[in-house]
């Protein structure tokens, strides 16, 4: 009788331990801790379904159009009544020639009230308005803030510290973590109030969606640093989004460069050239070209990053430890 053989299975061979596998799983992990809802995130939740209502109601009663102005402001008659004038004009006797060039420049008037309007009117009041000076710092921070702050606050950014990763690629890859989730709420909230706009909210998010993306980075980055540097980082971001970005960032001047919503709107007036939109007092605005306003929010993006790398790399998050 032969002796049977045992098969014995051989053991897998375990991979070899990867640095960057690592830094990939922390990007991972920092995504799915930064799904858990906080306040904050449901405060932009908030603020955008009521802007979605508003602008919902707005482009049911068809306000995005210039016919309801006044001019002069607030006590004369208003677009549509002074073209109604105009067409009634067309109707009188006119020279050979003359009545035809009088039709044609009424007709180019009309079809740019009841058309190109509603893109001036929509740009006015909710991009450049609402969503680039209020909505979009105030998203943005609401991730951007606690990559690293609630690791502080939960006491175990230590227990992250302790990975076989360097804190730049820490760094980075906290930075990393959170850009899903601000561009999803800021370029996927921008794209649900310009359908909610209708006609002139699609043809908004076509023209200026390279704008909100590039100021995402440079707000994300500045967060990101203040998370870094600062042990109540959200406090801090919604004082400056308030103060320099919504009233400082509308201000005449120089002053306003300093924030980073005027280069985002720089970028949006440079893109939407061809329909007309410019600032209404350009002398006083003082606008700078598309290249610079993207050299800026590259340079500004990297800037934070590499200070941000920096200090992380050089503090010590002793009250991280856990008691």
């Amino acid at each position: 009788m032969t002796p049977t053989t045992s098969l014995k299975r051989e053991p897998a061979a375990q991979a070899a331990p990867s640095a960057f596998r690592a830094w990939v799983y922390l990007i991972r992990l920092s995504i799915q801790r930064q799904a858990r809802a906080h306040m904050m995130i449901w405060i932009a939740l908030g603020l955008l379904a009521f802007t979605l209502f508003i602008v919902a109601l707005n482009t049911q009663a068809g306000r995005w159009s210039m016919s309801y102005w006044r001019y002069p402001r607030r006590v004369g008659p208003t677009f549509e009544q002074h073209m109604l004038v105009l067409e009634n004009a067309a109707a009188l006797p006119w020279s050979p020639g003359g009545g035809e060039v009088y039709a044609a420049i009424t007709a180019s008037f009309r079809s740019y009230l009841e058309h190109a309007s509603g893109f001036f009117v929509f740009s006015t009041w909710i991009v450049f308005g609402l969503f680039t000076t209020f909505l979009m710092p105030l998203w943005s921070l609401s991730f951007a803030t606690e990559a690293l702050g609630r690791e502080r606050e939960a006491r175990n950014l230590l227990w992250v510290l302790t990975r076989p990763l360097s804190r730049p690629a820490i760094y980075l890859a906290k930075y990393l973590s959170i850009l899903p989730w601000c561009l999803l709420l800021n370029v996927g909230g921008f794209a649900l109030l310009c359908l909610a706009g209708g006609t002139p909210g699609r043809r908004a998010f076509v023209v200026y969606w390279p704008a909100i993306l590039w100021g995402t980075l440079a707000f994300c980055a500045l967060f990101h640093l203040m998370s870094a540097v600062l042990r109540r980082p959200a406090m801090v971001a919604l004082l400056y989004s308030f103060f320099l970005e919504t009233i400082m960032g509308n201000l005449p001047g120089y002053s306003k460069r300093l924030s980073i919503s005027f280069y985002t709107r720089c970028l949006m007036f440079d893109r939407a050239h061809d329909f007309g939109m410019r600032p209404e007092r350009p002398w006083i605005y003082l606008p700078v070209s598309g290249p610079t306003a993207y050299l800026y929010l590259a340079g500004f993006t990297a800037a934070c990053l590499l200070v941000g790398i920096i200090v992380f790399s050089r503090r010590e998050y002793l009250e991280s430890a856990v008691a």
